[in-house]
C-alpha cells in the first residue's frame, strides 16, 4: 500500500480541525494550550505519515497522535513551577458560553475524552477502546458514567433556572 501524500493528509486535516481543536481543549481546558496540541499533532502527523499503514484508519491515526499530544502537554504543564499569580494572565474565553459544554468540561479527563470521542467525533465504543488502549467495558463504563453526570448537572441546572 502507498504512503499517504500530503495533499490527501492535508485534506485529512482540514475535514477534522474543528473536531481536534475541541477534542484538545476538552483536554488541556485552555485555547492556547489546544491550539498549540493540534499544532503539534499536525507536524507529527507530517513527520510520521510513513507509518500510517491503512489510510481506512487515517482518522483514528490523527485522533490518537492528537490524544498523546495533549496528554504530554498535560505532563509537561504540571512540571512548571509558577513563580507569578497565574490569574493575572488567564484570558476571557473567546467562545460563547454554552452551559452544556460547561457541564463536559466538569467531568473527570478521562470520562471527558470519551464523551467527546463519542458524542462529538462520532467514534464508536470499538475505535475509541483502540484510541485509548482501554478495554471495550471501561469506554462504556465511562460513557455511562458521563451521561449520568451530564444528567445531573442538567437537572441540577435546570432548577437553578439555566437553558440549554
Amino acid at each position: 500500500m502507498s504512503v499517504m501524500n500530503k495533499e490527501e493528509l492535508s485534506e485529512l486535516i482540514l475535514q477534522n480541525q474543528k473536531e481536534m481543536y475541541v477534542l484538545a481543549y476538552s483536554i488541556l481546558q485552555n485555547q492556547s494550550d489546544a491550539q498549540d496540541a493540534v499544532s503539534e499533532c499536525i507536524v507529527r502527523a507530517f513527520e510520521n505519515r510513513t507509518s500510517l499503514r491503512k489510510r481506512a484508519s487515517a482518522r483514528s491515526w490523527l485522533i490518537k497522535i492528537l490524544i498523546n499530544v495533549s496528554r504530554s502537554a498535560i505532563t509537561k504543564r504540571q512540571k512548571v513551577v509558577l513563580f507569578a499569580d497565574p490569574e493575572q494572565y488567564e484570558q476571557a474565553s473567546e467562545e460563547p458560553e454554552d452551559y452544556l459544554w460547561s457541564a463536559i468540561l466538569e467531568l473527570q479527563e478521562n470520562v471527558r475524552v470519551v464523551m467527546v470521542l463519542y458524542y462529538y467525533d462520532g467514534f464508536s465504543v470499538r475505535e475509541i477502546s483502540t484510541l485509548l488502549d482501554i478495554p471495550e467495558g471501561t469506554t462504556k463504563t465511562r460513557l455511562s458514567s458521563g451521561r449520568k453526570q451530564l444528567a445531573k448537572w442538567i437537572e441540577d441546572g435546570k432548577e437553578r433556572g439555566h437553558v440549554i
